[in-house]
């Protein structure tokens, strides 16, 4: 597990595999992910009993998608803007925790990773190679009383305008329950251009809960992650048909394997 230190009122980690962590315990965290002011619907919370919500560590932060409404809030960590470069795989962690009002019905997005550029791989634009790749979370709709979680992933072989929904089901670790803290953890590697070997992994608690090896974003090499892209999105078309809140903290993007946290 990674060591982490404050510097300059932020989280950072003394391990050189880390590009970013991000805790949320500064009223200023959104500075550090490269956000000018503070995103929509967001907000730092260390105490919410009306939700039943119980901090991981510290401060946590609370995303919040209105009743009738569809969007929570989208935070984009460009690694270009940061580091200077782009990498061609990553390992992403988060916490998240599922409030008690949230009952979504359908499904929508989740955090993940993406090279859409602008041009492709999101929003109905489908990708064919040299224009952009998409790997965000998704979540389903409840099914008895868990969130089903996954991939949203725009790649070369998706069927049809959208992408492809791939959801953690190994050994059902992929299905969240509301008023618990989970560990989730991506892990994205670029195909070679020219060859179905693209790798997507995911973590629930540290368990292996989704694998695919044969994924092809790409079909030239000057495709790269350009982001982690931490989104909470309900929908499609479909809208809330209640406030639903979420809570993120912990979230560590990295070289390697990250795992769960230790216990202080």
């Amino acid at each position: 597990m990674f060591a982490f230190m404050t510097l300059a009122g932020h989280a950072q980690s003394t391990n050189k595999a880390v590009y970013f962590a991000s805790s949320f315990e500064q009223d200023d965290w959104f500075a550090a992910w490269g956000e000018k002011t503070l995103p929509d619907n967001c907000e730092l919370v260390s105490s919410d009993p009306e939700r039943k919500f119980e901090p991981l560590a510290g401060k946590a932060l609370r995303v919040k998608v209105n009743k009738d409404g569809h969007y929570g809030t989208s935070i984009d960590y460009h690694f270009k803007k940061q580091t200077g470069s782009e990498p061609e795989e990553v390992y992403f962690r988060y916490y998240i925790r599922l409030a008690d009002d949230w009952t979504a019905t359908q499904g929508g997005k989740f955090p993940g990773v993406g090279g859409t550029y602008g041009k492709a791989g999101w929003g109905g634009r489908p990708v064919d190679g040299t224009d952009g790749w998409s790997a965000r979370g998704l979540f389903e709709g409840r099914k008895e009383g868990k969130t089903p979680i996954g991939f949203y992933c725009y790649h070369m072989d998706m069927k049809g305008k959208y992408g492809s929904q791939w959801v953690w089901d190994k050994d059902q670790l992929g299905y969240l329950e509301n008023n618990r803290w989970y560990c989730i953890e991506q892990y994205v590697k670029l195909n070679t251009p020219g060859q179905a070997d693209g790798i997507m992994r995911g973590w629930v608690d540290g368990k292996l809960a989704f694998e695919k090896t044969d994924v092809r974003m790409r079909s030239v090499d000057r495709l790269k992650i350009e982001m982690v892209w931490l989104n909470i999105y309900l929908g499609g078309t479909w809208t809330a048909k209640a406030d639903h809140h979420v809570y993120i903290d912990e979230v560590v993007i990295s070289r390697e394997p990250i795992g769960v946290r230790k216990e202080k």
